[in-house]
């Protein structure tokens, strides 16, 4: 049996790196996989824990998220010893407010955190995607007698991403984390983190906590020479920080043998199912290499590609290398190649969205869209034989009347008429 644990989930943040892809939801509900939700993997992970008392802490655009959660039935959550709980950020005494950052929105839960009773705090992050067994964790945590575990993963490859390294020693304990950023492949914290309770209530209390949960909790907690301890996460493990981070994530899915395996039946991940009819290859539909949910309809070519339900390409459609979102329509000879597309899309006949050299990067975003991805954001329309050229943003809800011409070149950014002027 596990001791008495709280879990809090961090799942408020804005998500600006995510551009028209987190502007109505939060990382943590964007759509991944196929069928799921960022938030899912966290929440799984807690149930195939054994643990059962979650806080899921909402503040940025929260409707989606809560929409999804309900009252936790898809992870048998709903249940009277126990449960989730949805706690938004809202204006209840003077000395509240918004959450102004992570450690603050624990400050602002100390009654929840009070009531649990709980021997220690999980506090993880709702952007994770991983599959994580936090009762060994746990278990691993009382053995070290720490008063704070850090799980750490591998930086993800490629150029420095800005996450801090976390410096030990020999035996795993936390000497510090350096300010400047990660090397890629060294140890980075990987947003979990597991308290002694007493310890985080007594951070909580005092006066003038700082807002940042790793620079006014953590780093004293190092800097004081408490027993702070890492443990190596060496399984699958992602963060939904970025256009970038998000789409290639998912395309590691399409391996095939993916590192995140979706289909174990010991660890499956738990997720509200719409119902639709089955999805279908009609006509003279090509499919290969492809994830694709129910109520799919594919009469056109799809490859290495994500379909969520609902999605219908036409007949002489393509898509290729791209993520296809909810009851988007890809219209007869329209093309879509290295694109993350939004729900209710509707591409029109002969258009063309992304593919191609990656060109200049976003002339808005730089930082953001150099890859080569064309982002639509959702409910957009894309004219009948236009282009979308790579690096390229088209915004929430453009309309067909909104593109200048019929090209929307390289490194762009399309918005709707009345948010230009």
């Amino acid at each position: 049996m596990n001791p008495p644990i709280l879990v809090l989930i961090l799942a408020g943040a804005r998500g600006d790196r995510l551009h028209a892809l987190g502007r109505l939801r939060t990382a943590s509900a964007l759509p991944y996989g196929g069928k799921y939700r960022v938030i899912d993997f966290a929440l799984s992970n807690c149930v195939h824990s054994g643990l059962y008392r979650i806080g899921v802490l909402t503040q940025y655009a929260p409707l989606s998220l809560h929409g999804h959660i309900g009252i936790g039935r898809a992870w048998d959550l709903d249940r009277r010893d126990g449960g989730i709980r949805l706690l938004p950020a809202y204006v209840r005494q003077r000395e509240t407010n918004w959450y102004r950052g992570t450690a603050d929105a624990l400050v602002q839960n100390r009654n929840v955190i009070e009531d649990a009773q709980a021997r220690h705090i999980l506090v993880i992050s709702g952007d994770l995607v991983a599959k994580v067994d936090f009762a060994r964790l746990i278990e691993r945590h009382e053995q070290r007698g720490a008063a704070l575990t850090i799980v750490t993963a591998p930086s993800p490859a490629g150029a420095r991403d800005g996450r801090r390294a976390v410096r030990t020693d020999g035996g795993g304990r936390v000497l510090g984390m350096p300010d400047e950023a990660s090397e890629p492949g060294s140890d980075v914290p990987a947003s979990i983190y597991l308290f002694q309770a007493r310890e985080l209530r007594a951070r909580l209390e005092e006066p003038g906590l700082g807002p940042d949960l790793v620079h006014d909790v953590v780093e004293p907690m190092i800097a004081e020479g408490l027993p702070v301890v890492a443990q190596p996460h060496d399984g699958y493990w992602r963060q939904m920080d970025s256009i970038e981070a998000y789409y290639e994530a998912s395309m590691e899915l399409l391996a095939p043998y993916p590192a995140l395996n979706l289909h174990d039946p010991d660890w499956l991940i738990y997720t509200p199912s719409e119902d639709r009819a089955p999805a279908i290859v009609a006509g003279d539909g090509d499919a290969a290499g492809c994830l694709m949910a129910h109520g799919c309809r594919v009469e056109g070519t799809v490859r290495r590609s994500i379909l969520f339900p609902g999605v219908h390409v036409s007949p002489g459609a393509v898509v290729e290398d791209s993520i296809v979102m909810h009851d988007t329509r890809v219209l007869d000879g329209a093309r879509v190649s290295r694109a993350i597309v939004d729900k209710a899309v509707r591409i029109g006949k002969e258009a063309h969205v992304g593919g191609g050299d990656a060109g200049r990067p976003n002339r808005e975003y730089p930082a953001d869209l150099a890859s080569g991805l064309a982002v639509i954001g959702k409910r957009a329309e894309i004219p009948a034989g236009s282009r979308v050229g790579p690096n390229t943003l088209v915004d929430i809800g453009v309309r067909e009347s909104d593109f200048a011409g019929r090209e929307a070149a390289s490194g762009s950014v399309v918005r709707a008429r009345e948010k230009q002027r």
